[in-house]
């Protein structure tokens, strides 16, 4: 019995971080998430009026965070099979898109009412192409991008974050984005929250010229319906969109357009999680869009978007 006393000892010896690190809740969380996303675009047209262009893409995450560390880490590889024909058919002009993130964010500041981070990601980019064709554009990535938030009360809080992004292409200009999003958050329920959102993008070749510029209303509603299942609906409402060639003559401008969606996610155990999104947004524009491949007089299109996923939380 001595020996068998002096054995356990032993052993508990051995493990003595992993049971403290976890009672004083010191630990990495791993956690993953695995979907596949479908998207489709309905109203645009080539010059003999087929379908162009719909995607499916297969994407895994991986998440890191430690609730005792000022770190997160976040790993993100995404495959995308981009068909140019009809019903998600492959014809010479598909191709696959590959992309790799790599992104960690620091914890500058926190206190009971406030919070500050920053987060830096690199992203490669690039895609194949049919055979003595030219591969599509590719390109590095690299954005920083600080976020804040300020509660007032247990009511109302204020959320912040803006990013900035430069792009190193392979076979054009370098350009440079710039994106943020202020939102208002209302706690109405413990289960329920409230987000309203704007939302701007501004997008730049080399010299600083414009190429892009986007503004949005956002709106998000979480509920929280019982412990297995969660629903976030959400919209997007088009405020403006224009882009510009290179002697900055404007080429696309949105008449009018919008977003409706939602997530929904069920706990099959408190470790996995089984998910699903959808959204619909139709838009039109006073100009044709890219070469024409929008449909009608009104140039309409109208984008559809479908995911299923599976996350879960490893330690």
């Amino acid at each position: 019995m001595k020996y068998i006393k002096s054995l356990i000892l032993a052993i508990i010896t051995l493990f003595p971080p992993i049971t403290l690190s976890q009672l004083n809740n010191d630990f990495w969380r791993i956690n993953t998430d695995t979907y596949i996303e479908i998207e489709e675009y309905q109203g645009q047209r080539d010059a003999f009026k087929n379908k162009v262009f719909d995607k499916v893409s297969m994407i895994g995450e991986l998440n890191l965070r430690n609730p005792e560390s000022n770190w997160r880490f976040a790993l993100e590889h995404r495959e995308s099979l981009r068909n140019y024909g009809r019903n998600f058919s492959m014809s010479r002009g598909s191709y696959i898109r590959n992309r790799t993130q790599l992104g960690s964010t620091y914890q500058l500041a926190q206190n009971e009412a406030s919070q500050l981070s920053l987060n830096f990601t690199y992203r490669k980019e690039s895609n194949d192409s049919a055979p003595n064709t030219l591969a599509h554009s590719s390109h590095s990535l690299y954005w920083l991008m600080p976020a804040a938030s300020y509660q007032f009360n247990e009511k109302w809080s204020l959320d912040f974050w803006t990013a900035f992004y430069y792009y190193s292409n392979y076979h054009r200009s370098n350009n440079h984005e710039w994106e943020a999003q202020y939102s208002i958050v209302y706690q109405y329920a413990p289960k329920i929250r409230g987000i309203l959102s704007l939302y701007h993008d501004r997008v730049w070749a080399s010299g600083f010229t414009n190429t892009f510029s986007q503004d949005q209303i956002r709106g998000e509603l979480p509920i929280t319906i019982n412990q297995n299942w969660r629903i976030f609906p959400y919209f997007r409402y088009y405020l403006s969109e224009h882009a510009y060639n290179s002697a900055q003559v404007l080429t696309q401008k949105i008449k009018k357009g919008y977003r409706l969606g939602a997530k929904i996610e069920y706990n099959i155990t408190p470790k996995l999680i089984l998910w699903s999104g959808f959204a619909i947004e139709p838009t039109n524009w006073q100009y044709a869009k890219y070469n024409k491949i929008t449909s009608g007089n009104n140039n309409k299109q109208t984008y559809y978007l479908s995911q299923l996923g599976v996350q879960y939380q490893w330690q």
